[in-house]
């Protein structure tokens, strides 16, 4: 079975897992656990109902919002309606180890017998919050083409608890065992991305690829252009104080769609939407928040068909037309329209912006400027006025200025006019 500090930590990593337990419907944080902590972990063993983060935290506070360090992806393959035989979960094993030799997925590092089903991990090199979107997209590729073998989709989240190996399930009496495949199959996600997910050829209208002198520096594809646009949402907000009446229903409607593809958990993206809600200075009433979210799981669902099967290749991409995407997928100009979002707020924004302000920010990405503000032309023009005035005060004529600096007379003369 082997320590559980050397299976659930086999690189170093940054921030905290959280082992919690469940009694009776509720669950109980039992510690926050560092690195260098994790032998603390080992008296959990053979205690009942306990889970941890595969993924880890900053603080100990569990959320997708909150992650430090994605670890693992992972593959619940648990029915609910019965327990699992032993045979059911090899069947699963060896059919996962078979598409992992044809190709389609890569080479599982270990498998938990949980004793009503089996959690299948991919370990990784840690990467960091920033790195959510690939994840999630590689999540999301290995559940699409594990569904069949019963892959849980309600278990496809960052921030998801799993049973800890070497612990108790009161549902089955049984204790959660491991099974290594490779336990040196770790792996970079972005070595993935670009084997399984075909990062480096997808262009679409939703996907924006800036280059500076040959390197990919910037990229939003569908799943990244989710995070930003529920930040901006969150941004704009706060920007006016909470002041949204008139637009509060389309608020919390695109930003539970936006989020709910990271947070699959239904009740913790309720509580998130709650939180948000409680942020407008008129909160709209909870059944109101309630008739919002009972759209939102479905609108998932066929966000994650649509993009699955793209990649996949068992759906063809649509044209231009957003409007046959599955999920929701709103313009910038309908946003922007419906939200009354202003030049200023704009601004303030990662995505949600119009014409005018993609312009201004493509001419300052084209025309990099120091931290004064001054495009190189400009600094050089304010700094020769600079060196002109000095020599004139050391008592230079213009005509030896001109000839120290190497320059026309005409250009000193006009120069000390300014």
């Amino acid at each position: 079975m082997g320590s559980l500090a050397k299976n659930i930590a086999i690189m170093p990593y940054e921030g905290y897992i959280q082992i919690v337990k469940i009694e009776n419907g509720k669950t109980v944080n039992l510690g926050n656990f560092k690195f260098d902590n994790l032998n603390e972990v080992e008296s959990f063993k053979e205690d009942v109902n306990i889970f941890y983060t595969p993924n880890t935290n900053y603080n100990g506070k569990r959320g997708v919002d909150n992650l430090k360090n994605l670890r693992s992806l992972y593959i619940d393959f648990d029915i609910h309606s019965r327990k699992l035989t032993i045979d059911d979960i090899n069947y699963i094993i060896v059919e996962t180890w078979l598409l992992a030799d044809k190709g389609k997925i890569p080479r599982p590092t270990k498998a938990i017998v949980t004793g009503r089903g089996v959690h299948i991990y991919w370990e990784l090199e840690p990467s960091s919050y920033g790195a959510l979107a690939t994840w999630q997209e590689l999540e999301d590729y290995l559940y699409n083409n594990l569904k069949h073998l019963g892959a849980d989709k309600k278990a496809t989240d960052a921030a998801r608890l799993m049973r800890l190996e070497g612990t108790i399930n009161p549902n089955t009496n049984t204790t959660c065992y491991m099974y290594v495949f490779e336990e040196k199959n770790i792996y970079s996600m972005y070595e993935l991305r670009d084997q399984y997910l075909d990062w480096r050829n997808r262009h679409n209208k939703n996907s924006v690829i800036k280059k500076n002198n040959s390197n990919i520096i910037n990229f939003f594809n569908s799943y990244s252009l989710h995070i930003a646009r529920a930040e901006d949402i969150l941004t704009l907000v706060n920007i006016r104080n909470g002041q949204v009446v008139g637009y509060r229903n389309f608020i919390l409607h695109c930003y539970a769609y936006w989020k709910g593809i990271y947070v699959r958990n239904y009740e913790e993206l309720k509580e998130l939407v709650i939180e948000l809600n409680n942020k407008f200075n008129i909160p709209l009433k909870e059944n109101e928040v309630n008739a919002i979210l009972k759209c939102i799981p479905k609108a998932i669902n066929k966000f994650l068909e649509y993009e699955q099967g793209i990649r996949s290749g068992q759906v063809k991409r649509v044209s231009r037309n957003m409007r046959d995407k599955g999920g929701y997928w709103y313009k910038n100009e309908t946003l922007i329209d419906r939200l009354d979002i202003t030049i200023a707020e704009q601004k303030q924004l990662k995505t949600i912006i119009g014409t005018r302000i993609k312009y201004d920010r493509n001419n300052i990405r084209r025309t990099p400027r120091n931290e004064n503000g001054l495009t190189i032309r400009k600094q050089k023009k304010i700094d020769l006025i600079e060196k002109i005035k000095s020599l004139s005060k050391n008592g230079l004529k213009q005509i030896e200025i001109a000839k120290e600096l190497n320059i026309n007379k005409a250009t000193v003369s006009k120069y000390l006019k300014l």
